[in-house]
């Protein structure tokens, strides 16, 4: 891995949106690990500073990471004091709420990739830049419905019309705004980098759903930790979504981190959505790996997506760069 040619050196500012999150703040670490310096926004750096504790304790210390405000993620010139002099960006903010109105979900996710876009064409230093898409941009990822072999033109534009379907806005629209806007967002990454003649290179990179180690006790309790769900026999979310692809949250990381530095990435959509997998699955290795407890019964219809997706360009940075010797792949599910 050491002697691998990179895009930027070490030592470099690597600009993180959203670096509380999930898979951001493994993507964070990854890149302190690899000898970077992280600027992290977060909306109030005050409720976040785990990330300059434990594990990232050593990296403040050097000075390698630091916090800044972005209260507004669609506003003008959010973004234009924190991309200075980064030579990298990973855009992996989102509008987390679940509500009714599109307006107030999709228009600030659009607005935020314009706002980046727009800092980082004024920011010289500039040369690689990250967006966090979702695999839900690319297919519903609903039983029954079969999307045959996702490629580089596929899209969920079903979600985006259930979005914005006429008001009065009720659950409907709540339950797509979020998979629309990510369908909304990364057309407009796409639509910006076909107009724009940038200084610097776009790559997407789009998970499902993520399993993995929690950095922050905030995250178990997230909207999407799908293992908490079901080590708590929560059935209500359960029923809903019974079949999904999941990978863990260190090769996601992973695939960002490669996405910035391989230099031979470029203008790539990668799909990095992980294992088919069903909850009957996950509920055998739960019950492996507590024996004592007791788990919902096994769904009677166990099935997957009808769905293909060509991972292997993902596969092959996982390959690439990860410091596993080995490493061939997909982590196994539940990995630590």
């Amino acid at each position: 891995m050491s002697s691998l040619t990179m895009s930027i050196p070490p030592g470099s500012w690597i600009l993180v949106t959203g670096a509380n999150g999930f898979l951001a703040s493994h993507i964070c670490l990854q890149f302190l690990e690899r000898g970077f310096k992280v600027r992290g926004t977060v909306r109030v750096p005050a409720e976040s500073l785990w990330l300059l504790e434990g594990r990232f304790k050593p990296y403040v210390d050097i000075g390698a990471i630091e916090l800044v405000s972005a209260l507004h993620l669609g506003a003008d010139g959010a973004y234009d004091e924190a991309i200075k002099g980064a030579a990298a960006i990973i855009h992996t903010a989102y509008v987390t709420n679940i509500v009714p109105d599109p307006n107030d979900v999709i228009t600030p996710t659009v607005a935020g990739i314009r706002s980046i876009m727009n800092a980082a064409i004024q920011e010289p230093s500039v040369k690689e830049v990250v967006f966090t898409s979702s695999a839900l941009a690319a297919s519903p990822l609903a039983r029954g419905v079969d999307n045959g072999i996702i490629g580089r033109d596929s899209w969920n534009d079903a979600v985006l019309e259930a979005a914005w379907a006429p008001p009065p806005y009720g659950m409907s629209h709540a339950m797509a705004n979020y998979p629309a806007s990510k369908v909304a967002a990364e057309k407009e990454v796409w639509e910006f980098v076909k107009e724009n003649d940038l200084h610097f290179n776009v790559n997407v990179v789009s998970p499902a759903g993520m399993t993995g180690e929690p950095l922050s006790k905030k995250h178990i309790e997230g909207q999407a930790n799908w293992v908490v769900h079901a080590y708590r026999s929560n059935k209500a979310v359960m029923d809903s979504l019974q079949a999904s692809f999941y990978g863990d949250v260190k090769d996601v990381a992973l695939i960002h981190v490669a996405a910035v530095l391989d230099p031979e990435v470029k203008n790539a959509r990668l799909q990095s959505w992980g294992h088919s997998a069903h909850w009957n699955e996950i509920l055998s290795i739960l019950r492996r790996l507590r024996p004592q407890k007791e788990f919902v019964d096994d769904y009677s219809d166990p099935h997957h997506l009808k769905v293909s997706v060509d991972q292997t360009e993902s596969v092959a940075l996982l390959k690439k760069w990860s410091d596993k010797p080995g490493k061939n792949g997909w982590a196994p599910y539940l990995e630590g």
